[in-house]
């Protein structure tokens, strides 16, 4: 109800406040100079006070914990659907309403409330389906509908079926109460507040309505909703209202106060993500229902009811038909009932969405006999089609005088699949595994008692693996990074294979092609660091199998542990190069040598040697071994020597002139270097050798009188690579 504001200030804007009592009998004096006005039907009472003394009245009732149970501020309640034209029409046959109706559709003892913007008759809901209602928002017994969205939902619920006009109702004999709680706005969907809904909320439970739907919500938490929620229950209705359609997961009320249904929206059997959501945390949405769906506005417009407005609507039609099934039925039957029987969605976006509404299971639950047989009239299967075990979609042909619950695919008394979510008309069928030849396909469908008839169908089918291997390389191999060739062998009788490919989702895919006149396949695969690899070989029923391989991925070349000649160590004509200590995980092929970047040759045989020719050529001489393995990884070893072919430099610094007569022990005095160093001096006379000497500062001497009368004298000397140098031939004569 409205109150008056009191102590207003006409430029400030006015808050309103509920608050909680204890006795209505005993209202605190700050309420009532505040010109408090009861809310209808509950402990409680709603004022209007000027927005700059709002808090301090609320600290003042607050302090009053003897007559003040809650005080709080009014909210916002907004309508859950902005009622506009749409261009397609909403499908409810997922809540398995049509099937419901077949129990019957209500009658004129069954009151649905609708806490709104009012009802007003159109063509579809005549006025003498609506009972006495009442006008909150202007305090009247005048619940007209200024805006359509109350004779929206109120169709919705219960429009009158077979009249040729619009579209029938969920509930079409039940009666309509009129609340009016929410005022149109020029722009956006219309407003009320708390206090009003809760009010109406309250009323509606006071006159009888066995369903109440609030077809609107708001954030902000009430205790006043709450109070009147509780109230409701106490009298026997059931609130059902909408989660709302911010699309976050912020609770909406008084849709989120328990016992109140709270009804999300499902659209063709899916959770519908525009409207409010579930989390893990807080799964306070109770149940799904059909949005977007068809209805009539005041003047007689087919129009769309969208979203938690048309969900709640549909869900209290349902309620309805509940406590029409049997009179006996209580609140907390029927939302037992319909929570009981609620399917997950077709298309479950997270295992926390509300459940989708099964209308049938509902009426069935609360007092709706079957007695009948279902028939199936055809299975939707062509007898000796294929049948694979990647599933196809079939419609079987099903009666029965109310509804079938649920169809199943069997095959050889084991249930295959099965359908009972909102789309259960659509049975996805396939064949079992490892499954060649004829295969007797069965649909079987059941009603809600229970009762059941089936049909068998026989197909082919072949959902055999196939059988292969992979013959190339083989497991455990090393192979280089990058693509490899791979072949796979398919054994005889094996089911047909189709493709086979390798790779997968985030690598490259490679196709093998089948060897003619064989059953095998080749191509290439590309293995991870790790060596690892798969091929897919996929039969032509689909049917895959994946053959896994190892490998060792091998990109290093061979490793030498030595290699002669040393660093930077001197060498003359021809000498000889080694690495030694070579090896290799996948074995060694070559050692080849190259010398001053000239290729010298190859050696296949360890220990791995080559001999370089340097001829009378001085200075450094690079070497560089490249060692390859069986898989062509290879790896380089350098070493620098230094070629010496040099003789040394020798001269003869003091001894007898040529053509000296000597006698006795003559000595010659000799210097000799060489970068190498001097290996030893020698004195030859007459082409022998007659003394040596290796240390430097070097004499020679020998005995005259051993020799002949005439002599030839000469002085060599070697350097320690073996070069060699003489001095000129001197004569000498024995005295």
């Amino acid at each position: 109800m409205a109150a008056t504001p009191a102590l207003a200030d006409p430029d400030v804007t006015p808050v309103r406040i509920n608050v909680g009592l204890t006795d209505l009998a005993d209202v605190p004096p700050a309420l009532v100079a505040a010109g408090g006005k009861p809310v209808t039907g509950l402990s409680a009472v709603t004022a209007e006070v000027p927005a700059d003394r709002a808090d301090a009245l609320l600290a003042t009732l607050a302090a009053d914990t003897a007559r003040v149970r809650y005080a709080e501020r009014d909210g916002v309640v907004h309508a859950d659907s902005d009622p506009f034209d749409r261009n397609h029409r909403g499908q409810y046959e997922y809540d398995r309403i049509p099937e419901a109706q077949t129990w019957g559709t209500g009658g004129s003892d069954i009151t649905v409330a609708v806490v709104d913007t009012g009802v007003s008759p159109n063509a579809d809901l005549p006025k003498s389906r609506l009972t006495a209602g009442h006008d909150f928002v202007d305090d009247d017994a005048d619940p007209a509908d200024d805006d359509d969205h109350g004779t929206m939902v109120a169709t919705l619920i219960a429009g009158e079926a077979g009249n040729g006009v619009g579209a029938s109702g969920v509930c079409s004999r039940c009666a309509v109460m009129p609340v009016r709680v929410l005022g149109h706005r020029a722009a956006g969907p219309a407003e009320g507040s708390s206090a009003d809904v809760a009010a109406g909320i309250a009323w509606a439970a006071d006159h009888g309505a066995q369903v109440i739907n609030v077809s609107a919500s708001t954030p902000t938490p009430s205790r006043l909703l709450t109070d009147a929620v509780t109230h409701a229950a106490a009298k026997g209705s059931l609130v059902v209202a909408a989660a709302g359609n911010a699309g976050g997961t912020t609770r909406e009320f008084p849709a989120a106060i328990e016992p109140a249904l709270a009804v999300g929206t499902e659209l063709f059997g899916q959770t519908w993500n525009r409207t409010n959501l579930n989390t893990s945390a807080d799964r306070w949405i109770d149940i799904a229902a059909a949005g977007t769906v068809y209805t009539m506005d005041r003047a007689s417009g087919n129009r769309y009811l969208y979203d938690t407005s048309a969900s709640s609507a549909v869900l209290s039609g349902i309620a309805a038909l509940g406590f029409a099934a049997k009179s006996s039925n209580t609140a907390a039957d029927v939302r037992a009932a319909l929570l009981g029987g609620a399917l997950p969605p077709s298309s479950r976006k997270t295992w926390f969405d509300p459940p989708v509404v099964d209308a049938a299971y509902t009426v069935h639950r609360l007092g709706g006999e079957d007695t009948t047989d279902p028939v199936v009239t055809s299975t939707g299967l062509t007898a000796g089609a294929t049948l694979t075990h990647v599933s196809v979609v079939v419609t079987p042909e099903v009666t029965d005088d109310h509804a079938i619950q649920r169809l199943e695919q069997i095959v050889d008394g084991q249930v295959v699949s099965s359908s009972s979510g909102p789309d259960w008309k659509s049975l996805y069928v396939k064949a079992p595994w490892n499954v060649r030849g004829d295969l007797p396909v069965t649909i079987r469908a059941y009603d809600y008692a229970g009762r059941h008839h089936e049909m068998t169908t026989v197909m082919r089918t072949d959902t055999t693996d196939p059988v292969a291997s992979i013959v190339s390389p083989v497991a455990g191999a090393r192979v280089r990074s990058g693509p490899i060739q791979v072949r796979v062998r398919v054994a005889e009788g094996s089911t047909p294979v189709g493709e086979v490919v390798s790779g997968s989702h985030d690598g490259p895919r490679h196709d093998f092609t089948r060897v003619a006149g064989t059953n095998d396949w080749v191509g290439t695969a590309s293995p991870y660091p790790q060596g690892s690899f798969q091929v897919d070989v996929r039969g032509v029923n689909g049917n895959t199998i994946v053959l896994p391989m190892k490998l060792v991925i091998d990109d290093s070349g061979p490793t030498g542990t030595s290699l002669a000649p040393s660093q930077n160590s001197r060498v003359r004509g021809t000498f000889t190069s080694t690495i030694g200590g070579v090896t290799d995980g996948a074995g060694v092929a070559r050692a080849e040598l190259w010398a001053n970047g000239k290729y010298v040759g190859s050696d296949t045989t360890a220990p791995y040697s080559l001999a370089v020719r340097t001829g009378t050529a001085n200075g450094h001489v690079d070497l560089t071994w490249k060692l390859t393995d069986r898989l062509g990884n290879t790896r380089g070893y350098s070493r620098r020597v230094t070629a010496d072919n040099a003789a040394p430099a020798l001269s003869i610094t003091k001894a007898p002139a040529n053509k000296a007569k000597i006698k006795g022990t003559t000595r010659v005095y000799v210097k000799a270097s060489d970068p190498s160093g001097i290996s030893r001096v020698e004195l030859i006379v007459n082409g022998k050798v007659v003394a040596r000497d290796y240390a430097a500062g070097y004499v020679l001497a020998f005995d005259a009188g051993t020799q002949k009368k005439t002599m030839k004298i000469q002085v060599r000397a070697y350097d320690k690579l073996g070069n060699v140098k003489y001095t000129t031939t001197r004569t000498w004569y024995r005295k």
